[in-house]
């Protein structure tokens, strides 16, 4: 019954308990309209290695549960994002059609930020937006609509993701840049995913207090964050005790 309105795919993640799998959904409404190119770069954003990997991940972390379960919409989705083009790195589009279908899909995140800002700050009607998007896009007519729907109640979510991964993309250049021969993307990966690229594993230069992008605060441990823009400013020793409990008071708050 959810199908028609739904987007194309989407993930849900098992709980905590393990007492079921995740699950990654595959909308096969009207299937004749939907394109066989795009699968690859859905199931990789979705699965692994996007959704299913860095949620599964997150769930073993030793950090309170609103970092562990907490959907901080410019790091998941961000993640899921960059994976699409990481598995263009790592030649995992076996056929010309799958990598055919990842840059459509990359097309398509291009696209919904003009139709995001379009909508949210131009006041653009929703016929302009579906024109806007069937015009620069390979998606069918049904996925178009769902979506424009989609960023007309959760605006700025489209824009929230590209944030993401051009964060994660940033940071990667960083360090590829500060360590040479030393960069090992494996170890980058485990850092981002263990809650943040952080300064003591891989030493990533931040030169002024303007260049620490606000999303770092959201991609490691809050304190590690926080001790990095100390030194940057050079505000000195900072009480993490208190900076935990801030962590144990804002984690109460989300859950009740």
């Amino acid at each position: 019954y959810r199908e028609k309105d739904a987007p194309t795919g989407f993930y849900m993640p098992p709980p905590e308990d393990g007492s079921r799998p995740g699950m990654f959904y595959a909308n096969l409404y009207k299937p004749e309209t939907r394109l066989r190119s795009n699968m690859a770069c859905l199931t990789y954003h979705e699965a692994v290695p996007g959704h299913h990997l860095q949620i599964s991940i997150a769930q073993g972390l030793d950090l309170p549960a609103v970092r562990r379960h907490g959907h901080f919409t410019a790091y998941v989705e961000g993640w899921a994002l960059y994976t699409e083009r990481l598995c263009d790195e790592l030649g995992l589009y076996d056929l010309p059609r799958d990598r055919f279908g990842m840059l459509g899909y990359q097309s398509w995140r291009a696209s919904r930020l003009v139709v995001d800002t379009g909508l949210h700050a131009l006041r653009w009607d929703r016929s302009k937006a579906l024109e806007f998007l069937t015009s620069k896009t390979v998606l069918p007519e049904s996925e178009v609509k769902n979506e424009i729907d989609r960023y007309l109640v959760m605006p700025a979510q489209a824009l929230s993701y590209k944030i993401g991964e051009i964060e994660i993309r940033g940071l990667r250049a960083e360090a590829e840049e500060r360590l040479g021969e030393d960069f090992e993307l494996k170890d980058f990966h485990d850092k981002l995913l263990e809650g943040g690229v952080r300064r003591d594993g891989m030493q990533l230069p931040v030169q002024h207090a303007q260049r620490l992008p606000l999303l770092l605060l959201e991609l490691r441990p809050r304190e590690e964050a926080v001790r990095q823009l100390a030194e940057v400013v050079g505000a000195g020793k900072l009480d993490l005790e208190e900076l935990r409990g801030d962590e144990r008071a804002r984690e109460r708050h989300y859950l009740h």
